[in-house]
This record gives C-alpha cells, structure tokens and sequence, in this order.
C-alpha cells in the first residue's frame, strides 16, 4: 500500500473534541432517527451481526465472575451514501471499552478512513436512538405541583458507561433533570450519582428495580425508564400492571446479544405498542427475543422505529395517552454508518 493510499487515522484524542460539542449529539439525534427511516424503506444494507465472546460461543476467559465481555462486529450502508462502514466494538466485564470504525468508499472501495474510538461512538450512536424513542414516545416528563416544582423522574436501571450517556443525551430532547436509579452494586450507584449530580442532574437511589415501576408515590413517578445492563434474569416484572393507570414508557438498552434480558416476557406481552430497532434482529436477540420465542406475542406486533416516525398517529402527543409502550434496542449497524460519516464530515469541513 503505497502512502497515498493510507487511511487517515484518527485515536481517541481526535474524535472527542469533535463528538463532545453538544451540538455534534442535537445533530447525531436528529440523524439517527432519519437513518432508521432509510433502514425500514429497505435503503440500508446490513451484513449479518457477529457477536464473539458471548453465549452460544465460549467466552474468551473462563473462571470470570459476574463475566460479560463480548466483541460485536456490524457492517452497512446506505444506498447511495459515500462510504461502507465496519464497526468493532468490545465491552463488558471483565474488558474495557474498546474498538474501531472503519470508513470504505462505496465509489472505489478504498479504504479511507479509521476510526480508534476506543468504542465510544458506539456508546454515543446507542444514546442517540435512546433520545429518539424518548422523544417519540415519553409521556410528559415536566408536570409541575402547586409549588411549581417538577414531580416526574426518569428511571435508570444500571449505573455504567451508556447509563451515564443515555442520561447526558436524554438531556436535549426534555427538560427534566430528577433521576430514579437502580444499580447492583452500592459503590456503582454511589459513584453514579456522585458523577451525575455534578452535571447537573438531581438523583436519588431505589432498592430494586421494580421500584421504578410502582413507585411509592408521586415523587417517585418514573414515567420514562431507561435499562442499561447485561442481565440475564429479568430485572422488571410485570406484576403492577392490573392496577397501574400510569403511563410508562420504557426504552431497553442492554439486551444487545442473545440471551440477555432485562423485562419479565409477561411485562412485553402486557405493553401497548412494541418497538424495536429491527424488526428482522429483534427475533434473535434483544428484549423481545424471550416473548417471541414462547408464543406471548407475534412479531406482527413490532414495528420498527423507522415505520413510527412516519407514523405519527402512533407517536405519544396526548396528555391522556395512558399507554405502556416498549423500546427495544439491540443496535443496528445503520447506526454506525450515521455517526461514523458525520464525524468524517466534520473532519472535512475542519480541514
């Protein structure tokens, strides 16, 4: 390879300064979800995922406690778009955060572009869409007492790396900034809170994650909860749904592989409206995986992200909208391609 033909690489130390502007995330927001648009129309052009690491495969160190690593390859692109992307992206205990994007031109096929992000614009893409279901399908989150003080909180189940991004990037589609958070570990959740009350947020631990759901009180109201973990054991049950008349929105992050899950089948079963990313990706894995795989729904009752943007009639826009709808987020590779060409277009206006 000759050194014209060399990819312009960029590390970490590049792609920060450019991804943390918040505009960069209002921009990525909007992105995203025009991208799911062009996924659901059959423009994007996605490779089968790869996940390593992970069940059925052997994971990588054996005798790990509490061990979730995995390495996910997911490749794409858009119909007519500059540039083909590869994306890797290795995580979870007892692995750090790592990984690259690789930029190739659908024109000549030329490798131009890598990405060492160390898996960061994954977490970024993945809050991303968590903005675009919130933004979608939150019921009010700013319902003020007689004292004028806002009484609705956003549930965070979990305390890790996207936790803490899913919070900053549902910060730019609703002004509420009280947090209900449920993590495994006290020392976790006690860092969490200490981390994002310096941002600004006012945060409160729960006991359990149920807690999120049947709260205890108006104070307490999450209607808005976000999952964030590696479970395999449901984490949320469905068990306060005969007398709930709350309504719930509730965005599922962590189920990104198969096996992973984090809502009782029976809370999926009892929702109003599915959603997932891929309505093809959501029967082999993510939250609905377990639902679908024991006859409690059918797939024809999931829609795709991409097919609720254009229908707006199924958006959450009225106040008596009582509604328990469901966001499942395995991750698409469209995803990657969005974020990885917006921020080669950055590069090239700096330039």
């Amino acid at each position: 390879m000759s050194h014209q033909d060399t990819p312009k690489i960029y590390t970490l130390k590049d792609i920060e300064p450019i991804v943390s502007d918040p505009q960069f995330a209002k921009e990525l927001i909007d992105a995203i979800q025009n991208g799911f648009v062009a996924y659901s129309q059959g423009k994007f052009n996605a490779a089968p995922v790869q996940t390593l690491g992970a069940p059925p495969m052997a994971p990588f160190i054996d005798g790990v406690e509490n061990y979730c690593a995995q390495t996910c390859v997911k490749s794409g692109y858009i119909t007519g778009e500059s540039h083909y992307v590869i994306k890797v992206a290795s995580g979870g205990h007892p692995h750090p955060n790592s990984g690259s994007m690789q930029l190739y031109s659908q024109t000549t096929g030329k490798f131009e572009m890598l990405l060492l992000d160390d898996g960061l614009l994954t977490e970024l893409r993945t809050a991303a869409v968590g903005a675009v279901a919130a933004r979608l399908l939150a019921p009010n989150l700013c319902v003020r007492d007689a004292n004028g003080e806002n009484k609705m909180c956003i549930g965070i189940l979990g305390t890790g790396v996207q936790a803490r991004f899913q919070v900053r990037y549902l910060a730019h589609v609703t002004d509420c900034r009280r947090i209900r958070v449920w993590g495994r570990t006290e020392k976790n959740t006690t860092q969490f809170i200490k981390d994002m009350e310096a941002e600004g947020w006012s945060i409160c631990a729960v006991e359990s994650p149920q807690h999120l759901l049947e709260a205890p009180d108006d104070d307490w109201y999450c209607p808005l909860i976000v999952t964030t973990t590696s479970s395999r054991e449901p984490l949320l049950k469905f068990t306060h749904l005969g007398h709930q008349k709350r309504p719930v929105h509730i965005t599922c992050i962590g189920s990104d592989s198969t096996g992973k899950i984090e809502l009782n089948p029976k809370l999926v079963e009892a929702a109003d409206l599915l959603v997932a990313d891929s309505r093809l990706q959501t029967k082999e894995r993510g939250e609905f995986e377990e639902a679908l795989r024991r006859g409690l729904i059918s797939l024809g009752r999931v829609i795709e992200l991409g097919e609720l943007v254009r229908e707006k009639e199924s958006w959450r826009v009225r106040e008596d909208d009582n509604r328990i709808t469901i966001f499942d987020s395995s991750g698409v590779a469209v995803q990657d391609c969005i974020i990885a060409t917006m921020f080669a277009r950055k590069v090239m206006q700096k330039s």
